[in-house]
């Protein structure tokens, strides 16, 4: 007699096995972001590791977190004696926010990106092997067994793009792509609902995604406004209208609510520069182990803020994709195949610039002031390529499962993952090696003492070539303020409002009243017009390791 398991034990199995696929990819993401990092970053007391963009971050946070008289998100304490919005640092402001309750239960000097980082990669592999379940749902293979599998596989190759690791020296904020996938999942997701129900759970991940970093929550609109649009013929354009224009309102509402918006007004430059070139997705700067491709760079910026490369496993199965699905016709699914497509170019274009370059061959292509205005709010464009890459590994997932099966598909992605992780060895490796760098810079030569501040003239954001310290000195002046807990108006902003310029580099007004308890640092031509004023309670020598600028402690301190 054959045993037929009721629906609710089915069910059962169905969320365990849903369950261990997850907790499989999340071992998996954490294995190789350890991988990836190595035991120093994950030494919460370790800043040697901590440079250049990552250390104005860790700056941002040190300050913030321990100014109790920040207001919500604004601080005197890194543009003396201004305030400013600390998320024009790029500090995640809505992580700033939680943490902000428990800020003196952490250690001073002490720094978690290593575990965000690596809870970024766990993250994004979870929420993409959850989408990708419920990409096989849409297609009518979501319940079997081998669904869960296939889906594994494609949580690894989430996890393993390297775009998404191989910033982890650069940009906190920027590494939080799980935002993306999160928005995705809740976006298939959310494909039947109907009302305030779709409007609150997608509304939810733009507010999300605006509490993290303008660029993911613009990434986020441009998926969602896309699927939106491509429904209208069932949605209706009245309902089309509602929805997008509740996610702009949503979007405006957290840009302003986290302190995005003082930075939308500031001088940018850098745009078509920082772009995405079209070869991109295939170039990994020589570095990956079966396709080492170096595409020219012809704007010197492209090799970093416009890396896009997706990895040889992920470009395989695109290819065999297309192979497979040629001049055949896909049998009928509710994957939204043109809204997914329609994310993909529009992500594309806009990742390219107006700035089109194709190895290292370049087409300006002109538009009216006011739209360049508007496109260069987002300088680094070559980001925006990522909704798109991780939109190309469901379409090609649902169009494989579709033409092959599930037995076939899944031997696919075994040999896919393979090569992918084969690939990506090389690149993790030289990601490592550059933490491994120990670059930190610090200022020695300033004895610690009883100081109301830290001033340096010009600073860098007034002039980052002759400012004392030399053009990382945002890094070593803003760690020992930070260590010292004292304010300092020396900083480097992702945006530097104009008021804030207008501000720090009047420096006859600044230089006019001396703070007799604060440390100066002014270059050589500055010290000349204001000795007299700076030398009436200081003692004023040259600064170590750089030259032509010089250090004037209170003579109360000596």
């Amino acid at each position: 007699m054959t045993m037929v398991a009721s629906p609710g034990t089915r069910a059962r199995w169905t969320r365990l096995a849903t369950t261990i696929g997850a907790l499989l990819v999340a071992l998996f993401a954490a294995w190789w972001a350890r991988k990836v990092l190595g035991p120093g970053p994950l030494d919460v007391h370790n800043l040697r590791w901590v440079w250049g963009d990552l250390a104005q971050v860790h700056v941002a946070w040190s300050q913030y977190l321990s100014d109790k008289s920040s207001n919500w998100l604004t601080t005197l304490r890194v543009s003396y004696p201004e305030p400013i919005s600390i998320s024009l640092f790029d500090p995640m402001p809505l992580l700033l926010l939680f943490a902000k309750p428990f800020a003196s239960l952490v250690t001073p000097g002490t720094q978690y990106f290593g575990y965000y980082f690596m809870a970024c990669l766990v993250l994004q592999g979870v929420f993409g092997y959850l989408a990708a379940l419920r990409t096989l749902r849409l297609t009518g293979q979501g319940d079997e067994l081998l669904s869960r599998f296939a889906a594994v596989l494609i949580g690894i190759l989430f996890a393993s793009i390297p775009y998404t690791f191989y910033r982890f020296q650069g940009h906190t904020a920027l590494s939080s792509q799980w935002v993306l996938v999160v928005s995705i999942w809740v976006a298939l997701s959310t494909l039947d609902w109907k009302g305030r129900a779709w409007v609150l759970a997608n509304g939810a991940v733009v507010v999300l995604a605006t509490g993290l970093n303008p660029y993911l929550a613009l990434l986020v609109l441009i998926s969602n406004g896309s699927l939106v649009i491509m429904s209208w013929s069932t949605l209706g354009w009245r309902q089309v209208a509602v929805r997008l224009g509740s996610m702009a309102a949503l979007a405006a509402f957290g840009l302003w609510v986290f302190g995005f918006m003082g930075g939308t007004t500031a001088s940018t430059s850098g745009y078509g520069i920082y772009s995405m070139n079209l070869l991109g997705p295939f170039d990994s700067n020589g570095s990956a182990a079966l396709l080492p491709l170096d595409v020219p760079d012809p704007t010197g910026g492209q090799s970093f803020e416009g890396y896009t490369y997706v990895g040889l496993g992920v470009l395989a199965l695109g290819a065999i994709t297309l192979l497979v699905c040629l001049n055949y016709r896909l049998q009928p699914s509710r994957f939204p195949f043109l809204s997914a497509l329609l994310v993909v170019l529009l992500c594309t274009i806009v990742a390219v610039s107006t700035t089109i370059t194709l190895a290292g061959h370049t087409l300006e292509v002109p538009v009216p002031g006011s739209i360049n205005y508007l496109l260069s709010r987002f300088r680094g464009s070559g980001r925006l390529f990522w909704m798109a890459g991780f939109w190309l590994l469901l379409i090609f997932l649902a169009a494989c499962s579709l033409r092959l099966g599930l037995r076939k598909l899944v031997l696919l992605l075994i040999a896919v993952v393979a090569v992918q992780l084969l690939d990506i060895r090389t690149i993790g490796h030289q990601v490592r090696l550059n933490i491994d760098s120990f670059q930190s810079l610090r200022l020695t030569d300033v004895p610690r003492g009883n100081y109301t501040a830290i001033l340096v003239y010009p600073a860098w954001q007034c002039d980052h070539q002759t400012t004392p310290g030399g053009v990382r000195n945002y890094e070593s002046v803003g760690h020992l303020a930070a260590s010292m807990g004292i304010p300092t108006n020396n900083f480097y902003a992702a945006r530097t409002p104009d008021k804030q310029t207008a501000y720090h580099c009047d420096y006859a007004a600044r230089l006019k009243t001396i703070d007799p308890g604060a440390v100066y640092l002014v270059s050589g031509a500055l010290l000349e017009q204001h000795r007299s004023t700076l030398t009436a309670a200081h003692a004023c020598t040259p600064m170590a390791n750089s030259e032509g600028a010089w250090k004037c402690l209170p003579k109360h301190s000596r």
